[in-house]
């Protein structure tokens, strides 16, 4: 295509290219798509919707997500916990989650449950959080908690089989620690006193039933979990957090993301899985930005923690209200981030992990120079085989650090005259780019279903032939890439 000449003709009149060596025979390692565990969402009483379920259905065919995580299950828009018919107590209803389940596992995917908020009935205060009015006290009576968790654990393992239950995991309550009393009006030690007691009902329903903590912000409260569980003899099956980039202090330089990752991991005993339950690059524009990080944090967080789930995978998002822009730029009082918008078009940032469930299983190790690690480049290059041999080059560096075009120059070892071709997709500010096209129309506030299929062909990714040469016994390429983007060069 026009575009994709330009840029490699071009390459001709800028200066010296960084130049990077992949050798296809030296040191590799398993690849493992430990992005596609788990993927975020809003709350819980938007899995009932048919456009929210259509956009699933097809984030997992598409982009292979096993687990989906939401807030509020039991938030009283879920009927969870109800007025018994004598008006004197109450009686749980799952019929609402029994509803989420079934489709989830129609489509091959499972919950990673986050038991939470406090239904009103429980509720030992008023205080609620965002539009759809969790409350977020602790309960009034830890007795008729106990009774609702092991309740819901029995039902779960009557409908879908023990053996079906014990693959999911249980995290209790979202970032107690945030804001702070946004999620929880208690103190630390309360919601280690909540955690005690929720793991210890689900442990009593089946002791290998899964659950895990604390489900912070900003990777908090980690070591503190872990002394007060080993402390206390509270059963725990796995750690889980949140970080995002743009937490404060924000960012110092390229690796600030992972050496948050890094620190949990060293501070968690090796045998548990740490899960980092949320994620995103904190900007939420819709733009190449978005996708850029994806992939370098995923390729960069490998083998560091074993989930690391984006939220979410779309803008029907309603912590501030569903609000009608197309690229959510507002929901009351952040952006969104969703890799799909609310008319179920492709962002960016899902075309990036579109990128990456289409790699296989191995990773080329042997890659010089190793820029991963060298905080003064922002063009980084990694490659994959099993699945063909799948060359990432990513331009990304974090706002509001310098980040500019560069001219980029990789040789593949091993690679004899002729044996193969080059195809290459392509994200940055002009390529898979739905926003742009929405701008281009005059940004309207209400899509109409010509302008939704029109935008959802702007977001496609377009394969284009790569040029490549051969010489001393392997191939090699050269490009031009923008600032915030991504080539996807894959050998065939």
């Amino acid at each position: 295509m026009a575009p994709l000449l330009i840029l490699l003709v071009c390459f001709l009149c800028w200066g010296e290219a960084i130049q990077f060596q992949i050798n296809t025979t030296g040191s590799h390692r398993k690849w493992d798509h430990f992005w596609e565990e788990c993927v975020g969402s809003g709350h819980a009483a938007l899995a009932l919707r048919a456009d929210y379920q259509a956009q699933l259905r097809k984030t997992h065919e598409d982009l292979g997500f096993k687990q989906i995580r939401f807030h509020g299950l039991f938030v009283d828009d879920m009927s969870v916990v109800l007025q018994n018919d004598q008006g004197s107590g109450i009686e749980f209803s799952f019929f609402n989650v029994d509803r989420i389940f079934d489709f989830l596992l129609s489509i091959g995917m499972r919950p990673l449950v986050e038991i939470g908020f406090m239904p009103k009935m429980l509720a030992s205060g008023n205080q609620t959080w965002s539009h759809y009015d969790a409350n977020v006290t602790p309960p009034k009576n830890w007795s008729d908690w106990t009774l609702l968790i092991e309740s819901f654990a029995n039902h779960l393992i009557d409908r879908y089989g023990l053996e079906e239950v014990l693959t999911w995991n249980f995290e209790v309550w979202n970032e107690p620690n945030c804001c702070p009393h946004d999620f929880w009006t208690g103190s630390q030690a309360d919601y280690f006193y909540l955690f005690n007691v929720t793991s210890r009902a689900m442990k009593s329903v089946h002791p290998r039933l899964r659950v895990g903590g604390p489900a912070t912000a900003m990777s908090s409260w980690i070591p503190e979990f872990l002394q007060f569980c080993h402390d206390n003899d509270v059963p725990y099956d796995f750690v889980s957090t949140h970080e995002y980039p743009t937490d404060p202090p924000g960012p110092a330089s390229r690796d600030f993301f992972v050496s948050h990752l890094n620190t949990t991991r060293m501070t968690v005993p090796a045998h548990i899985p740490v899960y980092y339950t949320e994620y995103d690059d904190g900007y939420n524009d819709g733009t190449s930005y978005s996708a850029a990080f994806a992939i370098y944090e995923n390729y960069n967080a490998h083998g560091v923690v074993q989930a690391l789930s984006w939220w979410p995978f779309t803008d029907i998002f309603e912590e501030g209200g569903l609000y009608p822009d197309p690229y959510a730029l507002k929901s009351g009082w952040l952006p969104v981030d969703g890799l799909m918008n609310v008319y179920g078009i492709p962002k960016p940032n899902y075309r990036a992990f579109q990128l990456l469930h289409w790699t296989g299983d191995t990773l080329l190790t042997d890659v010089k120079p190793d820029t991963w690690k060298d905080n003064n480049k922002t063009v980084s290059v990694f490659a994959t085989t099993g699945n063909g041999t799948s060359i990432f080059v990513v331009n990304w560096n974090p706002h509001p650090l310098p980040c500019v075009s560069e001219k980029v120059s990789v040789f593949i070892s091993d690679v004899p005259a002729n044996s193969v071709k080059a195809r290459v997709y392509v994200i940055d500010s002009k390529e898979t780019q739905s926003r742009s096209a929405w701008e281009a129309m005059g940004s309207p506030l209400y899509l109409k279903p010509h302008q939704v299929n029109q935008l959802d062909r702007a977001s496609e990714l377009v394969p284009q032939d790569m040029p490549i040469k051969f010489r001393d016994g392997g191939a090699y390429f050269s490009l031009v890439i923008d600032a915030y983007a991504v080539w996807n060069i894959v050998l065939y």
